[in-house]
């Protein structure tokens, strides 16, 4: 296949020349169609919000807060003050697609006069507002039209003395978010990081080029395919970036593989079309399948019932599935395209080649110290990484909220002054949704007094233990049904509100049972919670059924049992690790400033979840690599170290620069202003970090030398499973050469070489 797309080039790059317009069609065609809004089916959050969909489609409209806020010494019930808030509540009516009618005239107004609120609705859904102004994270949301700029060029039209306006709520959410040039060009960032380290790593314009164009090209692609999967189903406004992220991670990683063993075998005198082809069938298909097993494990989210977690999880496989593709087809036609002028400008501080005996380079000799001494060195890097665990113990999952964002932001603040006017609870409100079939406008009240009474609806703050105050009941038009609005004590991430939302939905599965009431708790507080209990019940299913189809594959690959399980136990030590630096920097807040936050953070909690995925495979990708190659030195000599040190010594170079490459462009993504991607991109690339160094490094050379030829003990009862050649054979290319140099024979007419 090699072969045939190198000969073929400028055809396969014409192919890929109309792909690459087709996405990059895709990717202006469909942007913003990314949403943060998600379902999570099954629970008693999504049981209510199915309801108030049916019975208070009203409720569904888009809303905004504005928090009004005066210095030290003055009140808003002033005169002066108060005229200017009221002249500030009607300009905000005025503005087109508020729904007038439903804005509370007199805002409210907390203890000591100096904080107030009030929300503002819309007569449209979100979905519906953002079809019409896509969210455009690259442009201040002042700078282009969306319902926020309206609602802040309304508010800046009112001349209010000394009154501060705040637009909060979902209205900000969604527009108002954080632009900075870095953040706008994490990608490019990563690029030019990469493109740096490949340089240093080939020597050569070209030799870096190649690479770069096929991640780049790949990771377009892939960009427009998630763009167009998220006009059929609804995809996380996280995806496009994480896929970003993703792809051109492994687009480098693969190509580095390729690229390095095509100029060897250039460097080996081999013509260009045959270097390819054998370039192809070792590192190509090692390639093609460390991308098969990562996508596979990102598709191990399919089994987590909720739709933004699959959707992530094929969004990422989308984003490998396309650089698998690239790898195969785009990359073998730039090498015919460049032919030997791969080594050509070459850059005078390159790394240079050395044609030193492997055992006596530099990772020779390092992986004959770590062989050496394989107790001291397997019980250090196990003792540093089950210490780099430890923060993961105290691990709080949760979804940060606004006050996370930067402080400049207005939904930032107007977060922070709701907290402290009126308590953290009324930035995490609940909503009860009661059907009473049958009901009437005159019956519904009564009917519903059992649930009023347990929601301490109009009593005192403390009646009900973690309820600040209750509202309700509100009735729909038919009278069969009514909301109550519930402002907990505590905040959204509080482990109080956790415990309240549990005990409200015990008293009110008490109370309505053998009744023909229905009820349940929702709000975006507690569907929350409900994701995490859902994330954390199948995070074990996830992590089993990739860890034992890991192992499976590489029972097959490696014919052993002591090296797939030793792969499988150092990879969930190593995450776990990862893992566990996460939770320190963004939870515990150690050096979170590194990572541009000002406070603390709970980890979203399908983070861990898409982190163990994704680093499972990747990985699998240096376990392979090095493993295959310890495997070949294995069945040349028979001698458990020297085949170590051999493979350690001809891998860890290719290793170290792939691995530099992927935490330079995941570590990129830390600039963007998102949570997940934040954390994701920290996350990984510290975990990529501990792979490379630590594990492959020192507990591998460490446990093989403690295996000895155990290591390669296979049970004969097992000996009828096919084996899995992934690193090919360039022997089968002499077969092929054969084969046409015999049809040329056979036939008059001129065949190409």
């Amino acid at each position: 296949m090699g072969r045939f797309v190198s000969k073929h080039h400028r055809w396969v790059a014409l192919v890929w020349l109309v792909i690459i317009v087709a996405a990059g069609y895709l990717n202006v065609a469909f942007a913003g169609k990314t949403s943060d809004s998600f379902s999570v089916p099954g629970t008693n959050s999504q049981a209510a919000y199915d309801l108030l969909n049916q019975k208070f489609p009203s409720q569904n409209a888009a809303t905004a807060n504005l928090v009004f806020w005066v210095p030290d010494g003055q009140t808003l019930t002033s005169p002066q003050n108060a005229a200017a808030v009221t002249s500030i509540v009607n300009a905000v009516k005025g503005v087109q697609g508020v729904a007038a009618s439903g804005v509370l005239s007199t805002p409210f107004v907390s203890p000591d006069g100096q904080i107030a609120y009030t929300s503002i609705p819309f007569t449209e859904t979100m979905a519906q507002l953002m079809k019409q102004f896509p969210p455009n994270g690259e442009k201040v949301a002042t700078s282009y039209p969306n319902p926020y700029n309206s609602l802040q060029t309304a508010i800046n039209g009112v001349n209010a003395g000394d009154v501060q306006t705040k637009i909060g709520g979902g209205i900000a959410d969604t527009w108002n978010q954080p632009v900075s040039w870095w953040g706008s060009h994490a990608d490019e960032v990563g690029l030019g990081l990469g493109a740096i380290l490949l340089l240093v790593a080939f020597g050569s314009i070209f030799g870096m080029a190649i690479p770069i164009s096929t991640a780049l090209f790949g990771a377009v692609t892939a960009g427009g395919l998630v763009l167009l999967l998220a006009d059929f189903v609804t995809v996380a406004a996280a995806a496009p970036k994480v896929t970003l992220m993703i792809a051109i991670g492994v687009g480098l990683d693969y190509s580095l593989l390729i690229v390095t063993r095509y100029r060897q075998y250039l460097k080996d005198g081999h013509h260009v079309n045959d270097a390819v082809g054998m370039a192809m069938a070792t590192a190509g298909k090692a390639s093609m399948f460390a991308g098969v097993t990562v996508a596979i494990a990102l598709l191990g989210l399919l089994l987590v019932p909720i739709p933004l977690v699959r959707t992530l999880g094929v969004a990422a496989a989308i984003g490998v599935g396309v650089m698998i593709v690239a790898a195969l087809t785009l990359l073998p036609a730039l090498f015919g395209l460049a032919g030997h002028k791969i080594d050509s400008f070459r850059f005078p501080f390159a790394f240079r080649d050395t044609t030193a005996d492997p055992e006596s380079s530099f990772w020779g000799r390092f992986a004959t110290h770590m062989s050496k001494r394989p107790w001291t060195m397997l019980i250090a890097g196990t003792i540093v990484l089950l210490i780099c665990a430890i923060p993961f113990l105290s691990i709080d999952f949760g979804m940060p909220d606004d006050s996370s964002m930067p402080t400049s932001l207005s939904q930032q603040q107007a977060f922070v002054l709701m907290n402290e006017g009126f308590g953290p609870g009324t930035n995490a409100p609940l909503v009860v949704v009661a059907s009473v079939p049958g009901a009437t406008a005159a019956t519904l009240p009564a009917t519903l007094e059992p649930l009023t009474t347990a929601l301490a609806v109009g009593k005192p703050p403390g009646t009900v233990a973690g309820i600040q105050y209750a509202v309700g009941p509100i009735p729909n038009a038919a009278g069969d049904a009514a909301i109550y609005q519930v402002i907990p004590v505590s905040g959204p991430n509080s482990n109080e509100t956790k415990a309240l939302v549990a005990s409200l939905r015990k008293e009110i599965a008490s109370i309505t049972a053998g009744t023909n009431i229905s009820a349940y708790v929702g709000g975006s507080t507690a569907t929350l919670i409900d994701l995490t209990a859902l994330v954390v019940k199948y995070l074990p299913y996830v992590v089993g059924a990739v860890v034992i189809g890991a192992f499976l594959l590489l029972v097959l690959v490696f014919r052993s049992i002591l090296v797939p399980l030793k792969a499988a136990l150092m990879n969930l030590i190593s995450i776990a690790a990862a893992y566990g630096i996460v939770v320190a920097v963004f939870q515990w807040g150690w050096a979170k400033d590194l990572v541009g936050l000002h406070t603390t953070i709970p980890i979203v909690s399908f983070v861990p979840l898409i982190m163990f995925v994704i680093l499972f495979g990747l990985s699998m990708d240096y376990e392979v690599f090095l493993m295959s190659r310890i495997r070949e030195e294995w069945d040349t000599y028979h001698e458990p170290r020297k085949s170590v040190v051999l493979g350690v010594a001809n891998t860890a170079r290719v290793i170290t620069t792939a691995a530099l490459i992927m935490i330079a462009v995941f570590f990129s993504f830390v600039t963007i202003k998102n949570p997940t991607v934040q954390v994701l991109g920290f996350g990984m690339a510290v975990a990529v970090l501990l792979d490379s160094t630590i594990v492959r490094m020192v507990l591998v050379p460490a446990i093989m030398e403690l295996f000895g030829k155990a290591a390669w003990w296979f049970p004969k009862w097992l000996e009828w499973l096919p084996k899995l050649n992934i690193e090919g054979s360039p022997e089968l290319l002499k077969s092929e050469q054969a084969n046409e140099a015999a049809m040329a024979s056979s036939t008059s007419s001129p065949t190409e070489n």
